[in-house]
């Protein structure tokens, strides 16, 4: 007795099986070979669902979800995008310290860009003890402030390795956290403009710890250096004896 393969019944079950196979398999159906009409009858019970899943209204944001998940298990795909260029308009860590204060307990950071159409908001965040920060941001549109900008990835390289992702909400805000660590890229690709921003943030590490040095007194223009300098230049010179 000839047996028919899973594909070909389910070309006859989904109607697109040739005529003279067609009329083959239904002959033998006809002969009672069970396991080939166990088969069909799983496949017509498989397609009856396919049929009612393709009813059904998928959630825009559902939609929206998928992709940037898609988009997140492919970072690579990321790199392929033209690039926007950043430029940097405010640094928290460039203005002083209020008057009276010589060091903060909590080093934190906010900087803000601006990459063509795109504005990218982002605050750093290190607690006192720990090695992790915690990266807070919010991505728009200045141009069109009322469009939405949610479900982008946001993307954090050391290198080729992803160390952080996340996915912005309704109002293009994002949050994850990191350790810190040589070569980090932030990368946020908008796909509605079909290119992506791209950040280095090493230099933030680097001038954060800069800064806590040299508020704590200990850096080049920290106060223990001043006071040391002070000390030199105010150390009496040792008197001279006659004759010498």
């Amino acid at each position: 007795m000839r047996h028919f393969d899973i594909a070909k019944w389910a070309d006859f079950v989904g109607d697109s099986a040739r005529e003279g196979e067609r009329a083959a398999m239904q002959a033998h159906l006809a002969s009672g070979c069970r396991k080939c009409r166990h088969t069909a009858e799983l496949l017509r019970k498989v397609a009856a669902v396919a049929r009612r899943h393709s009813q059904v209204q998928v959630p825009d944001y559902a939609l929206r979800c998928a992709r940037a998940i898609f988009l997140l298990q492919q970072p690579e795909k990321v790199q392929i995008l033209p690039r926007i260029p950043a430029r940097l308009l405010y640094d928290s860590f460039r203005e002083p310290l209020p008057a009276g204060v010589r060091t903060q307990q909590r080093l934190s950071r906010q900087a803000l860009y601006q990459a063509g159409d795109y504005s990218l908001d982002l605050r750093l965040e290190n607690e006192s003890g720990t090695s992790r920060v915690t990266l807070v941001g919010q991505i728009q549109n200045r141009k069109q402030p009322g469009k939405r900008l949610g479900g982008v990835p946001v993307l954090l390289f050391s290198g080729k390795q992803v160390l952080g992702q996340a996915v912005s909400n309704s109002l293009g805000e994002f949050q994850m956290e990191y350790a810190p660590t040589k070569r980090l890229r932030l990368y946020v690709p908008v796909r509605q403009a079909g290119k992506r921003i791209e950040l280095l943030l090493n230099h933030f590490a680097r001038e954060r710890k800069g800064a806590a040095n040299a508020r704590d007194g200990f850096g080049p223009l920290g106060g223990e250096s001043r006071r040391r300098a002070g000390n030199r230049a105010r150390a009496p010179k040792p008197e001279r004896k006659n004759g010498n």
